[in-house]
């Protein structure tokens, strides 16, 4: 299982934020308003959500959890692809979370069990992967969807998921996780997690049509979505940085970048947007590393818990973003902002 967690963890994210550049087009496609097709991004999370803490109660070995898991996103991705109306295409988009949940929980707490005494790097690189995964997914999605048609962009994208799925319920893994156990002590922590995705879901979820009312394309907006690749490098270090400032002040550092990226993303000028968007994901997916390798210390029932508020934060981003379409880009950012101050706030209590 071990070789598969860092893949499975790229791809699974390739598949799941593909669609972000083509919401634009995928309007156009089904003839629909703007701000529509919101719901084929909350809803993946919010069934994200309410499976995430349930999926370690499953009677079933590990390995068969996280394939299954991996086949469903895959699957329901291709049909996504092919789905001849706006709702159809939500459903399948929907089933696509509801499987989605049965893998970065379980994958967070193996970590410990899989690599005793690296679980904080390992942390990190899991982390980079997704880190890898989203970037690759919108950056892809958005120059696929020029070159091929929303349609072919989201079934080629999808694919390899399936793929990967087969090996891995091939392996016949058969790792057992101890029981789950389940706290609310841990609020402060599940609250970070809600804190890292809702920010970063919210200003990407609003920048595709930010940068198409200042006029590039479809592939130049994908091209943007490459600035997720700089978390991977923040990521992959988390562990590092712990070591050297401890967690709760690695985490602080981490978002003081968040609230300097925020800040450089106020002209309304396409480089200093990709700047600051670039310094806001290299310093959320650090954070993101950090908090994640902190819930994964707690076990399955943790780190389910924490999976589902983390995903909580992007439904929720999901389902607030379309009033902020066509408005001063100042009011979404300073949202943001007073998000980063509140995770800023919290994080001794959380980390400690």
């Amino acid at each position: 299982m071990a070789w598969a967690l860092i893949p499975s963890g790229v791809l699974i994210y390739v598949a799941l934020y593909a669609v972000v550049p083509m919401l634009p087009g995928l309007e156009r496609l089904y003839g629909t308003p703007a701000g529509s097709t919101h719901l084929g991004i909350s809803l993946p999370f919010l069934l994200l959500v309410l499976l995430s803490p349930l999926v370690p109660r499953l009677p079933l070995p590990v390995g068969t959890v996280i394939g299954g898991g991996l086949l469903g996103v895959g699957l329901f991705g291709v049909l996504a692809g092919l789905a001849p109306t706006l709702e159809v295409w939500t459903l399948c988009r929907g089933l696509q979370g509801a499987f989605a949940a049965a893998v970065p929980g379980l994958s967070l707490a193996l970590l410990p069990r899989l690599f005793p005494g690296r679980q904080a790097q390992m942390a990190g690189f899991w982390v980079a992967g997704n880190v890898l995964g989203g970037g690759l997914g919108r950056g892809l999605g958005g120059l696929f969807a020029e070159w091929f048609g929303e349609r072919l962009a989201l079934v080629l994208l999808a694919l390899p998921v399936a793929v990967i799925a087969l090996f891995v319920l091939r392996a016949h893994e058969r790792l057992t996780l101890p029981t789950p156990r389940y706290t609310l002590s841990a609020w402060p922590l599940y609250a970070l997690g809600f804190a890292l995705l809702f920010i970063n879901f919210f200003v990407a979820n609003l920048m595709p049509y930010r940068l198409e009312a200042l006029g590039l394309s479809q592939g130049q907006i994908g091209g943007v979505f490459f600035a997720y690749l700089a978390g991977i490098p923040g990521s992959a270090l988390a562990g590092t940085l712990v070591k050297k400032w401890g967690t709760v002040g690695a985490f602080r550092l981490a978002f003081g970048g968040v609230a300097l990226g925020l800040l450089i993303q106020v002209p309304n000028q396409p480089l200093a947007i990709l700047v600051g968007f670039v310094v806001m994901m290299a310093s959320l997916f650090t954070a993101q590393a950090i908090a994640g390798g902190v819930s994964g210390r707690g076990g399955s029932g943790v780190s389910g818990t924490y999976i589902a508020a983390f995903y909580l934060g992007g439904t929720v981003a999901g389902l607030v973003y379309p009033p902020f379409i066509g408005q001063s880009a100042v009011w979404g950012l300073e949202v943001a902002l007073g998000v980063s101050g509140l995770a800023f706030l919290l994080a001794p209590r959380a980390l400690r």
